[in-house]
């Protein structure tokens, strides 16, 4: 039937096909996907669309289960969705009346219950109202071709805007209505009152067992009206059911008096309920924003996907070429428990540790910080004893081979500086680095600590030619240290994620601490033991060219020469946009902390790709267009990474109530603005809660959890969190939607909010 689809819309390439997933909601989700790649396709991004004779195709194969169309500014098209009325008769006239309005194509919906109208018009944003949805861009509206209405694609920009105002209409009522109509009968109500969480309490009441509850029956009295009222506002019916109880039948109910009091205990629960909410108004205005949102997208960035988009090969943590790759393949496959991230870490490490003074780039060495986080039992010992295995090796030609191995513990600024004056490039290989964080971080650092931490953001950039670190002297002269020529200071430490992210806070990154380092993190389960890690054995071929490399390293070292590391055009090029990327980053950066990471971005991305180029050829060393877009991927990854943590509060702050509030602001923006499968993980809503935009509580308790801000308050994350969401309900950011709505509407008593103020969106907070 997709044959049937009109050639107006059939030429344009603007197709994606989709399948039904199920995220434990109440009805499967349509996902759209790109079928040429097999990766979710998305509405502002035409890379992900097809032709569509691809989808067809794709779809006919049985890989998905329909097609759909991709709405934008740039095409004429617009698609009314009229949905199932449930039997509903009102609104099913109000259909009829639309379907005879607009004479254009229209066709029966996947579900056989609905109904799609294309015409030609553009509204200024989606919109939808009850049963009724009008789009023109930036959604992907499924297609059948099961012809309902058998017409040519008529324009009627002016009829479908005339529609669109009049869907925009506010109905909001304020306060409750005084003539609210019954809605569900006696019975209903009833058992909707016994079986809710508070059932118990509402059964004893109406059975006028209230002495465990209240002092006084009259405080019982007005507990019993506010739960009836809850699920109903009918006066009548509330009247009714509260003299049908137990505390109803008192003397003081059957009096004239007792109907004053009645009506007083009723006007006074209808004041203690949330005022209703026009939700398809909030709706609609969420969608307008939405939709600019997602236009603001900087035109500028257009070149770089090829950069930014990480390739499979990069997050399956893909060796690069020459001896980088080798050294790492050797480390994988000897080790106990095999991590790709961490063996890619030793290798660096390693070859930092032997060019990093010898090779520049840039005016600079090829010192590298390292940090690798796993989780414990995943094979970080891997490192050493891979490393470890190769230099035993490598000394029996090249004895001053182990000068590029350095201690595996620095207990002084000056231990390390004298230690350099006959060691001028080496790798520290250094355990549990977390804890050594911890103390060079801390509040309470030691003198000793502060010096240490100094020197080694000092050291960072002093490797390049001609630079030098400056003697320093004590009153014990002992202490005294030399002028030393362009030393190359690497660490390679490692540590666990739990303890890395305890100790960070944003005064390590302020202070240019933690941009010095480029982190890998391991973040799967435990790999199975490797039978084999004990016969694996450095070649002939890996340890000969080691060797040469340590010992002409040597050799330019005890002459104070570097080899300058090329660039190649292309790589030039792609570098060039990678510092350009960076400097947009640094300046359009909401957080200093944000800034201070992508400020050595270029440069890290320099030494990783350096690194690799020596050894592809330690003679001539060029870096070339796919090392570099190797290295920019692994630091953009690496950024975002801890970027990320940072946005998710799951990092230390120095404002944590400022911070909570932020973080409540970032989860709500999260929630209106990613796809129900990237909020379906967190299993804290449902697919028809999210598809109306509505946030539960439980959702922002999940979200909550396990974040450090929220965590170490002192009256707990369900508490903070409830402060953080009635400061942003009092500021007016979001609005609470009252009980009574959520269980007509979505059938949930849930704690339920909106955003009220669309700047949450945009991050203007």
């Amino acid at each position: 039937m997709l044959q049937n689809l009109p050639m107006d819309l059939r030429q344009y390439k603007q197709f994606v096909c989709w399948r039904y997933e199920d995220f434990d909601g109440t009805k499967p989700t349509k996902v759209p996907y790109n079928p040429s790649t097999g990766y979710p396709a998305r509405v502002n991004d035409g890379a992900t669309w097809n032709d569509f004779e691809t989808c067809v195709d794709a779809v006919e194969k049985g890989n998905y289960s329909g097609v759909g169309f991709v709405l934008t500014e740039h095409d004429p098209f617009t698609f009314i969705d009229l949905d199932d009325t449930e039997g509903n008769a009102d609104m099913l006239n109000i259909q009829m009346k639309i379907f005879e309005a607009f004479d254009s194509y229209a066709e029966i919906s996947p579900s056989g219950k609905g109904l799609h109208i294309i015409v030609k018009g553009k509204v200024p944003s989606g919109r939808k109202r009850s049963k009724i949805e009008v789009y023109s861009d930036l959604r992907f509206m499924t297609v059948t071709g099961n012809v309902y209405r058998n017409a040519p694609i008529r324009d009627h920009d002016e009829l479908v805007n005339r529609l669109w105002a009049d869907m925009g209409r506010n109905t909001q009522t304020e306060g409750h209505d005084p003539y609210a109509q019954q809605t569900a009968t006696d019975e209903e109500v009833i058992n909707a009152a016994v079986t809710a969480s508070n059932g118990e309490k509402a059964m004893d009441l109406a059975q006028g067992n209230w002495q465990k509850y209240y002092a006084s029956q009259s405080e019982a009295d007005l507990a019993l009206i506010n739960i009836i009222s809850y699920y109903t506002q009918n006066r009548d019916q509330i009247i009714r059911l509260f003299k049908a109880s137990a505390l109803g039948t008192r003397n003081k109910q059957t009096t004239i008096r007792g109907v004053d009091y009645l009506n007083y205990m009723i006007n006074k629960s209808f004041d203690r309920l949330l005022p209703p909410v026009d939700i398809q108004a909030l709706q609609n205005n969420l969608q307008a924003a939405l939709e600019q949102n997602m236009r603001r997208v900087p035109q500028e960035c257009a070149p770089l996907p090829a950069i930014i988009e990480q390739p499979k090969e990069v997050s399956d943590c893909y060796f690069p070429p020459g001896l980088v790759g080798e050294i790492a393949q050797f480390i994988y496959d000897s080790a106990p428990r095999p991590v790709k991230e961490i063996a890619l870490g030793g290798a660096i490490a390693l070859m930092a540790g032997i060019v990093g003074r010898s090779y520049n780039i840039s005016g600079g060495g090829l010192n590298q910080y390292i940090l690798i986080l796993a989780g414990t039992g995943r094979g970080k010992e891997a490192i050493a004893s891979g490393i470890d295995k190769i230099m035993t090796r490598v000394i029996k030609t090249v004895p001053t081979a182990m000068d590029f191995i350095g201690p595996a513990e620095i207990s002084s600024p000056q231990a390390l500086v004298k230690y350099m004056a006959k060691a001028t490039c080496f790798v520290s290989m250094i355990g549990e680095f977390g804890l050594k964080l911890q103390q060079l971080s801390s509040a309470r650092a030691t003198p000793i600590d502060l010096g240490l931490r100094r020197m080694i953001l000092d050291l960072y950039g002093k490797s390049g030619e001609g630079k030098l670190v400056r003697p320093t002297i004590y009153s014990d002269k002992d202490k005294n240290t030399e002028c030393i020529l362009s030393p190359a200071f690497s660490i390679m430490g490692e540590t666990t994620p739990e303890r890395f992210y305890e100790c960070l806070n944003e005064g390590m990154v302020s202070e240019g601490l933690l941009p010095r380092f480029f982190c890998i993190e391991f973040k799967g389960k435990r790999p199975p033991l490797n039978d084999n890690h004990l016969h694996v054995k450095p070649s002939e071929t890996l340890i000969s060219r080691i060797s040469t490399l340590c010992a002409n390293s040597a050799m330019m070292n005890s002459q104070n020469k570097a080899v300058n590391v090329e660039l190649s055009p292309e790589a030039k090029k792609v570098l060039d946009v990678f510092n350009e990327y960076c400097d947009a980053e640094i300046n359009e950066s909401d957080r200093e902390i944000k800034a201070q990471l992508w400020n050595r971005g270029h440069l890290k991305a320099l030494r990783l790709s350096a690194t690799v180029a020596v050894g592809m050829n330690p003679w001539q060393p060029v870096v070339d267009e796919e090392v570099a877009r190797w290295s920019i991927a692994l630091i953009i990854k690496d950024i975002k990474n801890i970027t990320n943590k940072f946005d998710l509060g799951e990092i230390a702050s120095d404002d944590d109530e400022g911070k909570q509030i932020t973080l409540a602001l970032n989860f709500i923006r999260e929630y209106v603005t990613k796809n129900w499968p990237e909020i379906a993980k967190y299993k804290a809503s449902t697919a028809i809660l999210h598809g109306e935009r509505v946030i539960p509580m439980s959702y922002m308790y999940k979200r909550a959890s396990g974040v450090v801000a929220y965590k170490k308050d002192r009256r707990g994350t369900s508490e903070a969190m409830k402060r953080a969401m009635k400061v942003l309900v009092e500021r007016g950011d979001i609005i609470e939607v009252p009980k009574m709505q959520t269980m007509q509407r979505f059938n949930t008593s849930a704690v339920c909010f909106m955003v009220n103020d669309n700047r949450i969106l945009s991050g203007a907070y």
